[in-house]
């Protein structure tokens, strides 16, 4: 099945304490926006690559898919207020119009294994809808506006969801469409699904498929970064 790619790249990264959005910041010697887009562009079953980014850095980021040479990247769109205006937009690319699969990612999680990716993409082809999961290892509370704790969850009935989420193009398109019609914002893609009422199927996700959100995240990256060289 054809597959695109979105990998969401619109943050400005107030938290990260840098004069550049985090997706921008170099891991050793490469910015982490390259490595995330390198995981897909290598993959044979990937047709096509849409970046969106905010207006500032839509000239730069088209500089480094140049400079880097990532053949699969189609279109560069500008993002919009929030997240999920950014989807969207990307989401009625041309680039993938003729997409059977679309699968979002973070720009910010350039750590995720080949066979992971191929899993996920066998999945979605049976399931329609597909997202990564990661059990926690601590005890989760259910706290109130008191910070009293209101019960305690069981851990394996939840998970700590990562990107990439991955569904049928109709699904996704579908999904946003609604939310924008009616103004429901989601705290990630699968939420907008599950709103429309589909069944969205768990997998397991990787350790290693960390969200480099804070100076300490980019510290555990370079020490991801040393292992696989190893």
């Amino acid at each position: 099945m054809k597959t695109s790619v979105i990998i969401a790249a619109g943050g400005k990264g107030e938290r990260f304490g840098s004069d550049i959005p985090k997706q921008f910041v170099e891991l050793k010697g490469k910015p982490i926006i390259v490595r995330t887009i390198e995981l897909f562009d290598d993959i044979k079953e990937i047709d096509s690559i849409v970046i969106s980014v905010h207006s500032e850095w839509f000239s730069f980021t088209k500089e480094l898919i140049a400079k880097f040479n990532l053949t699969k990247v189609k279109d560069v769109v500008v993002g919009g207020k929030e997240r999920q205006d950014s989807i969207y937009n990307a989401l009625h690319s041309k680039a993938i119009e003729d997409a059977e699969i679309v699968i979002i990612h973070d720009a910010i999680r350039p750590f995720l294994s080949k066979a992971l990716i191929e899993k996920i993409l066998d999945a979605t082809e049976e399931n329609g809808a597909v997202v990564l999961g990661i059990t926690p290892k601590d005890p989760v509370k259910e706290i109130n506006n008191k910070n009293q704790i209101l019960r305690t969850l069981q851990r394996g009935k939840l998970s700590i969801t990562q990107t990439p989420q991955s569904f049928w193009k109709e699904i996704i398109i579908e999904a946003y469409n609604k939310a924008r019609d009616v103004n429901y914002i989601g705290s990630d893609s699968s939420q907008l699904v599950e709103f429309l009422g589909y069944k969205v199927t768990v997998i397991e996700g990787e350790d290693n498929n960390i969200k480099v959100t804070t100076p300490f995240d980019l510290k555990i990256a370079e020490l991801i970064l040393n292992g696989e060289k190893k």
